[in-house]
């Protein structure tokens, strides 16, 4: 295999997969160079032996190198975004990008103090204001301001989980540059991709969480998520039909295989009723909470994506909403590539350097075994 110049890896981390995708920074078309994906069923000693250690040293044996720079994707119910928004007088002064940088620094060190529970993930840009006027290019800003305002949206997690995640990789030596949040990321893609407009919002369905994203264009407007995913699903149709939870799986399976559904039985009914039920739960739980939505945001003009896993057990025509709901006007369902989540990654990494946490993680350099222990300790 050729040796790749300069290796950049994706590493999406699921609940019940794990890709890895390794490109060459240097290749302008960022065609992917490698791809491994492994399935596996978490158990209580995931995370000491979880299978991406595997995956990582299969793909250096294969391409016969080190990955230097590894981002990690992942999700988790904790994930939600906060708002925040800054202000300043000028005095007629020359504003630039550097003060506005300041200020965005200046805003993540509030949020920090303030969230020690929470950890940044992605520090997003929503507007800038200049004397009560929207800034449409916020590229190479010089401009004389009295008053500016800059509103910012960030996505936060749980420091529990982010620790225990970055601990993972620290303790394996391998060397993890960034985490981005997977819902996010792979909405924005799939924006990017389909070359969606106006209000869409995409409902994420996994294992044991589902998330809400909710763009205007390409400009996140709200992120959350809920505790409720495929598996609750599965658990609801091994309760209510008494078999065991294999068996309610492979049931789940089969109805997501049959969109038609043509033998209507009473079992088929029953089960319809109960995936329609958790489903139905799972879409107001993530809408009724977002302040969007509760303060009347939209007018019959949002479009509703299912994508993730747990979405194949849908069909169009099968969820019903009532006039709380009206704010929709079309769903779907997108039946997304196998890469398209890395590759979302890798373009957004590109284009979004300017504006990252400023927390640092640690990165053990590509050197030996003793060399990394060395490094790392003399450092603490």
């Amino acid at each position: 295999m050729t040796k790749i110049t300069s290796p950049i890896s994706i590493l999406e981390f699921g609940s019940t997969h794990i890709r890895l995708a390794i490109y060459d920074k240097l290749i302008l078309n960022q065609s992917l160079f490698y791809e491994e994906k492994i399935d596996f069923t978490r158990n209580e000693n995931y995370i000491e032996n979880h299978p991406f250690f595997d995956l990582i040293m299969k793909a250096e044996k294969d391409i016969g190198q080190h990955l230097n720079e590894v981002i990690l994707m992942m999700d988790s119910s904790s994930i939600h975004s906060l708002d925040f928004s800054i202000q300043k007088n000028y005095d007629k002064k020359i504003v630039t990008d550097e003060d506005i940088n300041y200020l965005i620094n200046e805003s993540e060190q509030i949020i920090k103090k303030n969230n020690q529970d929470q950890d940044i993930l992605h520090i997003i840009k929503s507007n800038i204001i200049f004397d009560n006027k929207n800034i449409e290019n916020t590229d190479n800003i010089s401009q004389k301001v009295s008053k500016a305002n800059v509103e910012l949206k960030f996505i936060m997690i749980n420091n529990k989980i982010y620790n225990a995640i970055n601990n993972l990789f620290i303790k394996k030596h391998i060397s993890l540059k960034k985490i981005f949040c997977t819902s996010y990321i792979k909405s924005l893609g799939l924006i990017n991709k389909i070359g969606i407009s106006d209000y869409s919002s995409f409902i994420d369905i996994g294992l044991k969480k589902s998330s809400l994203t909710i763009f205007k264009d390409d400009k996140l407007l709200y992120l959350n998520n809920t505790h409720i995913g495929g598996d609750h699903i599965t658990k609801d149709i091994s309760k209510v039909l008494k078999i065991d939870y294999r068996k309610a799986e492979a049931e789940k399976i089969k109805f997501s295989k049959n969109n038609e559904f043509k033998n209507n039985t009473k079992d088929n009914e029953l089960l319809k009723k109960i995936i329609n039920s958790r489903l139905e739960e799972i879409v107001e739980l993530l809408y009724l909470n977002c302040p969007l939505i509760k303060n009347d945001f939209f007018n019959s003009e949002l479009s509703l994506f299912f994508t993730g896993n747990g979405s194949r057990v849908l069909n169009d025509n099968f969820l019903s909403f009532g006039s709380e709901f009206g704010f929709i006007n079309e769903m779907s369902i997108i039946d997304e590539g196998k890469k398209d989540c890395c590759d979302s990654a890798l373009k957004f990494d590109s284009k979004n350097k300017k504006i990252q946490p400023h927390k640092p993680i640690i990165s053990l350099e590509n050197k030996g075994f003793f060399e990394k222990l060395f490094e790392y300790f003399t450092r603490k």
